[in-house]
């Protein structure tokens, strides 16, 4: 009398449990969580294997690397809500690790035909680079600290925008009003002639 929607629930109940006994005793013992989320560092350190340079330089830039932070954050979270999420996410970077362990032998045979390629985008990119910091030195500034000087910068500008218009345009509104009060003491002398 077992139906398979039973059994299927029963399976994912003991492997629920399963896995929530083995978190909680790698968290007590202090071994390998297998819910945080791996680095990011192989791909670093296969760029660097290469001698890309341009990579490292632009992740060491503090915006590139505070929105990496934020994202590799915001993965972590959205791993560690739910053991179901934790299980599909997981199940995925199985997948995309096995999938690039696969075709590692043909990419490595494109990377190495492509290499005096790849160093010469290297050179122009790190060429970049130092013309963007020589000439924006603010880009080695914390992203908060860019977001403030901006909002600062902007604040003056629509500032002494809008003291240039008050100047232009403040004398009009009143030479305006002084026209129409003119007007209407011209309009009272009139009368006055005319009775």
């Amino acid at each position: 009398m077992t139906d398979p929607e039973t059994s299927r629930e029963v399976n994912l109940r003991t492997s629920s449990i399963v896995r929530i006994a083995y978190h909680q005793l790698s968290v007590m013992c202090g071994t390998h969580d297998p819910i945080t989320p791996t680095s990011v560092s192989n791909d670093t350190a296969d760029a660097n294997a290469r001698n890309i340079t341009c990579t490292g330089r632009l992740l060491a830039l503090p915006v590139f690397a505070s929105a990496s932070a934020a994202l590799c954050n915001a993965y972590a979270v959205t791993k560690n809500s739910h053991e179901s999420v934790a299980a599909i996410l997981g199940s995925a970077e199985d997948g995309v690790r096995a999938g690039l362990e696969f075709a590692s032998p043909v990419t490595d045979k494109i990377a190495n035909v492509l290499e005096t390629p790849f160093k010469a985008i290297d050179n122009a990119v790190c060429v970049g680079l130092d013309f963007v910091e020589e000439k924006m030195p603010s880009v080695k500034l914390p992203p908060d600290q860019i977001y403030a000087s901006m909002k600062d910068g902007l604040r003056n500008m629509f500032t002494s925008a809008l003291e240039t218009f008050r100047l232009l345009f403040g004398g009009t509104k009143n030479q305006i009003e002084d026209l129409s009060v003119t007007k209407q003491t011209v309009q009272e002398e009139i009368r006055k002639v005319s009775s």
